[in-house]
């Protein structure tokens, strides 16, 4: 039974997110469908340099000028 429900409020999570809705409820299962699958954005990638300086410089050696 509580398996059952643990399930549900996943899946429900997992519709919400899908459906671009903002969570609902604060449950830790329902939070784990709703994050479950989702992009790390920017603070994904930022959380590994020392600071947004370094970031900044390593991002702009990463894009390549327009080409005209």
């Amino acid at each position: 039974m509580l398996e059952h429900l643990r399930k549900q409020q996943y899946q429900q999570g997992q519709r919400d997110r899908d459906a671009g809705l903002l969570p609902k409820m604060e449950s830790s299962i329902y939070m784990d469908g709703y994050r479950q699958g989702r992009p790390e954005g920017l603070d994904g990638i930022v959380q590994y340099f020392p600071s947004a300086e370094s970031y900044l410089k390593w991002k702009r050696g990463r894009v390549s000028p327009p080409s005209t």
